[in-house]
């Protein structure tokens, strides 16, 4: 039987791809600092391995000492920090366990949004109008060339830190002033992109030695908060266009291992355009999977030394939902009350899926317990 080692517990997708292995058999080794998060309670959870400090640099030291001791297959981190950590570690972890993962480099390169863009500039893929103001002068010259709303998020991935919006130069300024310039000075700017009207949607896709060798889509329904976040309800389809875009984007990288490409749709100039690329898992994931695109189960494949045929096949009209996660749909709901009926006649339809498994239902009790705990802190304040 194959030993996967997990990391990154407390991800909602954490639990999809602890699910996904562990249903096919595979034995599941969960890195966890936090013995209360969801994918700790899954009974696909063969061994919880804890992590008694916090902070990427401890779950590394600790996963090394970990494979080092102990005999694991692949090695599978699902967090960004983590992700980028293990890439530059590379060569202590070798020895041990499989990682298929891209390089440092490609990875460092991929979450720069300001880098990205430049790069689709000389591949043809359309990306928004992009910049890195250094001053409040340069800053109010672009917004006068630039169209309300205005978009502010940071270069790199960054948790904590969220995409935030302007409309109009009044609030850019204060955004700015507050947020970025006089918190970090100069040292992480923030990017400023022009607003694309339209709707989300995302490319994914595994990568074997810089060959696509899965795709899967997806186009957003509800969000988090509902200006633009995390996405609350999704459904599979497929595009041809995005297709094109998004292996375009990732064969420029040289991508190894799983990815995802989000884009917008723009309905001004009826096309995609790339907003940032997501280097590793992916928040809705689950989808992927119940659409029948196993992206965890390619990785144990390579580490198993198979040389994967390409595959486009999944199901392009499924809908999936979150219901009770932390910023799923109840969130969406406290951001958008108008969204009540779609969001009931998605909880009523069988045929709209969820993370909520009747064989596996102790993570969704704890979510409903953590769900229980914010309204009662909230009822309090």
């Amino acid at each position: 039987m194959m030993t996967v080692l997990v990391t990154d517990e407390h991800y909602k997708h954490t639990l999809g791809v602890v699910r996904q292995l562990g249903n096919a058999n595979i034995s599941v080794h969960l890195m966890a600092h936090s013995p209360d998060a969801l994918a700790c309670a899954s009974r696909f959870c063969s061994r919880i391995i804890h992590v008694p400090e916090s902070g990427v640099d401890a779950l590394v030291h600790a996963t090394l000492k970990q494979v080092q001791h102990h005999s694991y297959d692949l090695l599978l981190p699902v967090g960004y920090k983590t992700t980028l950590a293990l890439a530059q570690a590379r060569e202590q972890f070798l020895p041990h366990v499989r990682l298929e993962i891209a390089e440092y480099s490609k990875i460092e390169t991929a979450s720069d949004k300001y880098r990205m863009a430049r790069l689709c500039e000389d591949i043809g893929v359309p990306v928004p109008r992009s910049f890195v103001p250094a001053s409040e002068t340069e800053l109010r010259q672009i917004a006068r060339d630039l169209p309300a709303p205005y978009v502010i998020k940071p270069q790199k991935e960054s948790p904590g830190r969220s995409v935030l919006y302007a409309r109009n130069e009044e609030e850019l300024l204060a955004v700015y002033r507050e947020t970025f310039f006089l918190a970090n000075g100069t040292n992480e700017l923030p990017i400023l992109q022009e607003f694309i009207p339209g709707y989300g949607c995302g490319f994914f896709a595994t990568y074997q030695n810089g060959v696509c060798k899965r795709i899967f889509m997806h186009r957003r329904i509800r969000e988090y908060p509902a200006s633009g976040g995390v996405s609350t309800c999704a459904e599979s389809y497929y595009h041809p266009q995005l297709e094109e875009y998004g292996r375009r984007v990732l064969d420029a990288l040289q991508w190894h291992g799983v990815a995802m490409a989000e884009f917008r749709f723009d309905t001004r100039h009826r096309t995609f355009k790339l907003i940032e690329v997501n280097p590793k898992f992916w928040g809705s994931l689950e989808l992927a999977l119940a659409a029948g695109a196993d992206f965890p189960g390619d990785l144990c494949k390579m580490t198993g030394g198979e040389t994967l045929q390409f595959t486009g096949e999944y199901n392009r009209s499924l809908r999936f939902h979150w219901p009770f996660s932390c910023f799923g749909e109840l969130y969406h709901l406290k951001s958008q009350p108008r969204s009540i009926f779609e969001v009931t006649r998605d909880l009523l339809n069988p045929n709209v899926k969820s993370n909520v498994w009747l064989r596996d239902l102790a993570p969704n009790v704890r979510e409903l317990c953590s769900l229980g705990g914010a309204l009662f802190h909230a009822m309090r304040s």
